[in-house]
């Protein structure tokens, strides 16, 4: 049956690749509009928040309304929950446009700078 099907099938012929990997090179991820808006989201959050909470939170994800923050200890956490929280939803939305974030959810973790736009 290998024989009939033709070489263009056949990505890795002499190594072994993961499935995952395979599929990415089918079928390749769409830039929709919700990765747009995480774009728009991730550059509003540069210029809403001042720079200490810029250098010391980082946006890890955006999904279903919800902004998700990785924050570098417990004390941050505290703060942007319980003094920040609404102000940065506010002025997300506003830098953006629209109302795309509903809620901000921190959570105190080591963030990769390489997570940071």
């Amino acid at each position: 049956m290998i024989e009939e099907l033709p070489e263009r099938y056949f990505y890795h012929k002499n190594k072994v690749v993961k499935i995952g990997q395979i599929l990415k090179e089918i079928f390749p991820k769409r830039g929709g509009k919700g990765e747009r808006v995480y774009h728009r989201v991730r550059e509003a959050w540069k210029c809403v928040v001042d720079d200490e909470v810029y250098r010391g939170a980082h946006i890890v994800n955006f999904k279903n309304g919800i902004l998700y923050i990785s924050v570098e200890s417990a004390v941050m956490t505290h703060y942007l929950t319980n003094f920040k929280k609404t102000a940065i939803i506010t002025g997300l939305n506003e830098k953006i446009g629209e109302k795309y974030i509903e809620d901000i959810r921190f959570k105190v973790g080591i963030s990769d700078e390489n997570g940071r736009g």
